[in-house]
């Protein structure tokens, strides 16, 4: 004891100055510091306090978040991030209508942190009327799918959203999307994706103070092989007398890309539009028709490009030409002569005078040398109702016209009909005032004093 209590003044002065020493040696080597940490974003707690009076609230972009200043020691400061402090600010406890208290906290070595001082004690907040609206989920595809495939039909789970907010936000909305990228895609696809929300303009809203009934919904495109097809029009009808189509159709489509199911596509070739769809009866003039082609596509086949899908059709009608012509007898040929007759032709002009109509570009390329006819014997027949007996007739010629050329009226000729014996000696009929003839028939020969009227 004697020597412990020897000179107890000098070792406590020594207790103490070896403490002093080591916090000078400690605060050398391990220094409290004060460090800035920023950006801090702002959480909101309690914020349906406001919600269930009917009203709603912003953040200003200037309270959005905070920078907050840290004293702690060195060895603590180092391990920090900002990502280890929280920023709250509690609905609850909101001044004047228009600012909130900032609290900050760390999450880590709080029982070590000396301090927290945020660089602004509140967050400014706009209160206005909570407004609720209804919109439409629009489903969109980005990208492309490789060539010789389509998007189809696109749809999504969800088709309807709710956004509540601000007044002054909300009432901006003018549309929620759910986009799906297709790029590469050769078959049909099912994704989640969120709901994107945009102003009248197609500038997206920043949505951080809007409150979604549902964030995402499923969005399904449908890929589809696709096939190039030729399109056939028909018409139908007689336009006014004196009037007839040249035969010419316009359209402004005459190709359709088409997608489907590779066995729809196999089997389908071209688009055939039904004359019934156009009606040229009782034309004067030129007629369009706006054709929607999709209306004739058969199930299972669906138009690539929506552009495609209205045809403008134009049948031409123009007023009938009417030309006098004479075809050469040697162009016409008897048709059907009943056994142990024949039959000659007796005009002697040589020609065939027939009146004709038709368009312009038509009737202006006839030549009438190239016109053939028939006489058709057993026609005369079943015109007359009874039998064929030698004689002379004025027999109709059935002409062999080009498209578009209208027989006004038949054109005539005579014909001698005369029995052929049994040895192949030609039997003349007895007609009153026998003319004298001698007629060539190319087989045989026809001589001698007939009857003929």
């Amino acid at each position: 004891m004697k020597k412990l209590t020897d000179n107890i003044g000098l070792k406590l002065l020594s207790i103490l100055l070896a403490l002093l020493l080591w916090l000078i040696v400690v605060s050398i080597d391990n220094p409290v510091m004060t460090l800035p940490f920023s950006p801090i974003p702002i959480t909101v707690e309690n914020a349906t306090v406001l919600e269930e009076s009917g009203k709603a609230f912003e953040i200003l972009d200037s309270s959005k978040t905070v920078s907050i200043s840290v004293r702690a020691e060195r060895s603590v400061l180092s391990e920090l991030s900002r990502d280890d402090f929280k920023a709250v600010i509690d609905m609850g406890e909101l001044e004047d209508n228009q600012r909130v208290p900032i609290t900050v906290r760390a999450t880590r070595y709080s029982d070590r942190i000396q301090s927290i001082t945020p660089r602004q004690a509140y967050a400014n907040v706009v209160i206005e009327d909570l407004l609720e609206k209804p919109l439409s989920i629009i489903p969109r595809v980005t990208g492309a799918p490789p060539e010789g495939y389509a998007v189809g039909k696109v749809s999504t789970l969800s088709n309807i959203v709710r956004v509540s907010g601000p007044e002054s936000i909300v009432s901006t909305v003018d549309r929620a999307e759910v986009a799906v990228n297709v790029s590469g895609m050769a078959s049909e696809i099912h994704s989640s994706e969120p709901i994107r929300l945009y102003d009248k303009n197609g500038n997206a809203i920043n949505q951080s103070s809007l409150d979604l009934s549902i964030d995402k919904t499923t969005i399904t495109a449908e890929i589809y092989k696709t096939k190039k097809v030729d399109v056939v029009y028909g018409y139908t009808g007689d336009p006014a007398p004196g009037y007839a189509s040249s035969g010419i159709l316009s359209s402004t489509v005459n190709s359709i890309t088409v997608m489907g199911e590779d066995e729809d596509l196999e089997t389908f070739s071209r688009l055939s539009i039904p004359a019934s769809a156009i009606d040229i009866t009782g034309a004067e003039e030129n007629v369009t028709f706006t054709i929607k082609l999709s209306n004739y596509l058969p199930s299972g086949i669906y138009p690539v490009n929506r552009d495609e899908t209205t045809a403008s059709v134009t049948i031409y009608v123009e007023p009938l030409q009417q030309i006098n012509m004479s075809i050469p007898i040697t162009n016409v040929q008897i048709t059907n002569i009943p056994d142990g007759l024949s039959a000659i032709i007796l005009d002697t002009s040589g020609v065939v005078e027939v009146s004709v109509s038709g368009v312009e570009d038509v009737i202006k390329t006839l030549n009438p040398a190239l016109i053939t006819g028939t006489v058709d014997i057993a026609a005369l027949s079943q015109e007359s109702g009874s039998t064929i007996e030698p004689n002379v007739y004025s027999a109709p010629v059935s002409f062999d016209w080009p498209d578009g050329v209208i027989e006004n009226a038949y054109g005539y000729i005579r014909i001698l009909v005369h029995s052929i014996g049994d040895s192949g000696t030609v039997s003349m009929p007895t007609i009153a005032e026998p003319p004298s003839l001698s007629i060539d028939s190319g087989t045989e020969t026809v001589s001698g004093n007939g009857n003929i009227g």
